[in-house]
């Protein structure tokens, strides 16, 4: 099994930590973290990934509680991986201001 690890700095205070797994050049699991530095404490707001089995997110700001993705379950996992940076860059503010209480 072979494990890659990025990180896709957003701004000096926001990152997406990226985790791809993979066996035999496919990729079986992945997980997509977006964390912010508050208060000088690196801290998780969002996340999504397949691991326990299913494609999920967890929006932090609300619970930790796995929130299901079945919609997007078929679709092939390098799209899923392509499509949740997207959003996470499209809405990386709102998720931080959701977290802070700002909204």
């Amino acid at each position: 099994m072979k494990v890659e690890k990025y990180a896709r700095w957003l701004t000096n205070d926001d990152i997406i930590d990226i985790t791809i797994i993979s066996e035999k050049n496919k990729i079986k699991k992945f997980a997509l973290n977006y964390r912010a530095l508050i208060k000088s404490v690196w801290t998780e707001i969002y996340r999504v990934d397949n691991y326990h089995g299913f494609l999920h997110e967890q929006r932090f700001w609300r619970s930790a509680e796995p929130i299901r993705l079945d919609s997007d379950y078929y679709l092939p996992i390098s799209i899923i991986i392509n499509k949740y940076i997207k959003i996470i860059m499209s809405n990386y503010q709102t998720y931080r201001e959701l977290y802070e209480g700002k909204k």
